[in-house]
């Protein structure tokens, strides 16, 4: 267990939005509800972590729902000003302050030294990686059997990773490509029915079809010039799924890959989800993360 303390600042309920005001949802199947609002949630239902004390606290915690206040506020281009003033006013010591947040851009504002744990960073916004989670699919109690070596269902051109994705591996047969979306279970389904699920960044540097392949027991493939897979310290992420800075020799990888071995695999990478990343689970690798760098 862990012997951290932490010191929640106090902060407006302007700063957590109760819902995102537009009518958005992404991955669509999604809740309102992302790792921001989870690990709120989780430090006050453990209070053994929490102190009343700023001189005892190890750290701070920044309460903000970055992604419901940017939504809000026309995607991060209204509102700066009056977000700014308002965690100014919360911030006490931002060295030693953290704060979660889930869109891409990070915070948009300036936190001074505060430490960002970050389910999606861009490539030039420094943090600490986390999940990046959505509401889980309902898995079939039957699988699907394999068809495919990989496969890819989504939107092909939010980032050129994508599109570069698709040039070395059109031809290929054993790999599935479907370019936009047919629902959840189309989703589902594709992935059950292969070895591997493709996921290359989008406009953010990791990928919500990374964790929702591993929570239905299939290898994510994260392809990006930036490997965002999380708490590197704590998890054997080379046991559990597939990382390439670019496609240049995704062929040779896919090929050089033994489908026994991927099952096996896939089942791992299912259990580390539900163990260890997961919604709760993976805040207590946060508190891990912090007590190594306290």
């Amino acid at each position: 267990m862990s012997s951290i303390k932490i010191y929640i600042l106090s902060t407006d309920n302007m700063l957590r939005p109760s819902t995102t005001s537009r009518t958005f949802r992404y991955p669509p199947h999604n809740k309102d509800y992302g790792v921001e609002q989870d690990f709120y949630e989780f430090i006050r239902k453990n209070n053994i972590y929490v102190t009343d004390s700023l001189r005892s606290a190890d750290w701070h915690y920044l309460p903000v729902y970055w992604t419901r206040w940017h939504l809000n506020h026309n995607y991060a281009k209204d509102g700066l000003d009056e977000l700014q003033k308002a965690v100014d006013k919360c911030i006490i010591n931002s060295k030693k302050t953290f704060t979660i947040c889930q869109y891409d851009d990070g915070p948009v504002v300036n936190l001074g030294k505060t430490l960002l744990f970050l389910s999606s960073r861009q490539k030039k916004i420094n943090g600490t990686d986390i999940p990046l989670l959505c509401s889980c699919h309902r898995k079939p109690f039957f699988g699907w059997r394999k068809k495919y070596l990989a496969s890819f269902v989504g939107r092909l051109h939010t980032y050129p990773i994508r599109t570069k994705m698709v040039e070395k591996i059109y031809k290929r047969k054993d790999i599935f490509i479907y370019d936009g979306n047919k629902g959840s279970s189309f989703f589902v389904r594709k992935i059950l029915e292969s070895y591997i699920a493709l996921c290359p960044r989008g406009y953010g540097g990791s990928s919500f079809r990374f964790f929702e392949a591993m929570q239905l027991g299939v290898v994510p493939y994260l392809i990006g010039d930036i490997d965002t897979r999380p708490f590197k310290k704590f998890i054997r992420w080379d046991n559990i799924s597939l990382f390439s800075s670019s496609s240049c020799n995704l062929n040779r990888t896919l090929d050089s890959l033994s489908k026994n071995n991927l099952v096996i695999m896939g089942k791992q990478a299912e259990k580390e989800y539900q163990e260890k990343l997961d919604y709760q689970k993976w805040c207590k690798l946060v508190l891990k993360e912090l007590e190594v760098l306290k």
